[in-house]
């Protein structure tokens, strides 16, 4: 059965090549799938609940916090996926807090453990229960509840609460793993602490959000090399080619691009449209702009910022007084436009990056939906043929695109004729029309079910790195209809897409984001 759609969908999906990663380098948003790496693991880490009860339908709201969860690993095979427990067989609970509460640093990996008391620090494992254990008390009166982890310069940074002269709350602590040492690095406290943290050469920039002003501060790790570069509306240095940064900045979509930082936010006070900028460690700041034939036009940003092959693109209006949406490459010195070519310009949803060019989800009126690709593969960079499905399966909508070691996993909500609907369920692409199916239809319980599928690894703010047979599979949650949401690995193909394990037993969920 499963073959016949497959081969009616492929034959329907049009021309050219497809899609996607983990995001595009921007560290404000969630984890994806990982990296591949000579110095990664054979393995990662997850929480899991072994008593979640029944979960119809997934939110992007957390809602395993009031559930005990915890850790797993696994290494992408049934038999490798176990619980992590010490001598006495017990297992080592996490305490997760907002996003990016997991981690990993030169082949070790971090997250935030509960202790025997209900404290939340910061915990690291090799795999093994010996191997697992805290390793910094940040807040010796209570739960230091870490997250926003982000390994840069060869340590580890974090959002975390302290305790300093000035009272309780979050800051940006550092964590050392050559001395085993961790360091308080600002005294924000009284704001939420440090938003944005964006891994660079060197160490990261960082996000105050504060009641007077919006800072953007630069550290390498120490507290001497912790230090502000940019206030909203503040002046510039010297010789910047702005005079002062812009009226307000955004913190959603920041980007580390070689060795400084790209943001966007309002220009001044007058001119409400969202700018990008690009920010290095001593605070010169420049806005992006267009050379349009010797006249230079300023941007407003739509859609988000990414990286793909080494370049950055987005998605922005250059027009005055109508729409003029375009895709635009940036190489550090120039701006080009790439789709001036494209008569209808339906850029209104967001980029993925990916090694296998850019990729745009499109819904437009009176045309079927497709995904519009970038191609930068090789030689100057083109809006490629797109891929769409024009037959008796129609996406309906496509997310979650992680890249695998060249093949780019998604999950996609397909529609088809006399009831034969996939629901959303997992696809793939090689970079080709003809490699563009679905993988496996894992909820067939009934017509338009669908296993949801979302990467494994959603609690790492920057996806781990991995290595081995690990570095070829996708590790996902999906729901089957009848184990609920639990942990899954794919190699692409619909025999090697499986169920690692029922963690929690029957239709209950262990994993839930």
């Amino acid at each position: 059965m499963i073959n016949k759609q497959l081969t009616q969908l492929a034959a329907a999906i049009g021309v050219a090549t497809m899609m996607t990663a983990c995001g595009g380098g921007s560290s404000s948003s969630g984890g994806g799938g990982t990296t591949v790496a000579e110095g990664g693991n054979s393995f990662v880490v997850f929480p899991a609940a072994e008593s979640a009860g029944v979960i119809a339908v997934r939110s992007a709201t957390a809602r395993a916090a009031a559930l005990t969860e915890y850790l797993y690993k696994t290494d992408g095979t049934p038999a490798g996926t176990s619980k992590i427990v010490d001598d006495n067989n017990n297992g080592f609970e996490v305490g997760r807090y907002r996003n990016g509460y997991m981690a990993e640093l030169d082949g070790t990996l971090y997250y935030a453990g509960k202790d025997s008391s209900g404290d939340v620090e910061l915990w690291a494992t090799d795999g093994t229960g010996g191997g697992t254990e805290r390793v910094a008390d940040i807040y010796a009166n209570g739960s230091a509840q870490p997250y926003n982890m982000v390994p840069a310069a060869g340590k580890l940074f974090m959002n975390a609460v302290v305790e300093d002269a000035s009272g309780v709350g979050r800051d940006l602590v550092v964590f050392d793993p050559a001395s085993d040492t961790h360091q308080v690095l600002t005294t924000m406290v009284g704001n939420d602490g440090p938003e944005s943290l964006t891994a660079v050469d060197g160490g990261l920039f960082f996000f105050d959000e504060s009641a007077s002003n919006n800072d953007v501060y630069f550290t390498d790790g120490t507290v001497a090399g912790t230090v502000k570069v940019a206030t909203e509306a503040g002046a510039a240095p010297a010789g910047s080619p702005l005079s002062t940064y812009p009226h307000d900045i955004y913190d959603s979509a920041w980007l580390g691009y070689n060795g400084k930082l790209l943001f966007t936010g309002y220009k001044d006070a007058t001119d409400y449209k969202t700018r990008l900028y690009e920010l290095d460690q001593d605070g010169n700041i420049k806005e992006i702009v267009f050379d349009d034939g010797g006249s230079t036009v300023q941007l407003e940003i739509t859609e988000n910022v990414v990286i793909s092959n080494d370049k950055v693109y987005f998605v922005a209006d250059k027009g005055t007084s109508s729409t003029d949406l375009n895709i635009f490459e940036y190489d550090g010195s120039t701006v080009t436009n790439l789709s001036a070519s494209q008569a209808n310009k339906p850029y209104e949803d967001r980029l993925v990056g990916t090694s296998l060019g850019v990729f745009m989800y499109v819904e437009q009126a009176g045309v079927t939906p497709y995904l519009l690709r970038v191609d930068n593969t090789s030689g100057p960079a083109g809006i490629a043929a797109s891929i769409r499905s024009t037959g008796d399966y129609s996406f309906s909508d496509v997310e979650r695109m992680v890249e695998v070691n060249g093949t780019v996993f998604f999950a996609a909500d397909t529609e088809g004729t006399g009831g034969s609907d996939f629901g959303t369920e997992l696809w793939k692409t090689d970079g080709t029309s003809q490699g563009t199916e679905l993988v496996k239809d894992i909820d067939d319980t009934a017509a338009g079910a669908g296993s949801e599928p979302f990467p494994l690894t959603f609690m790492y703010q920057v996806p781990p790195t991995v290595n081995g047979d690990l570095g070829s599979k996708y590790l996902f949650v999906a729901d089957d209809g009848s184990d609920g949401f639990e942990p899954w690995v794919s190699d692409g193909s619909e025999a090697g897409t499986t169920l690692l394990k029922d963690i929690s037993a029957g239709a209950g969920s262990s994993i839930i984001d």
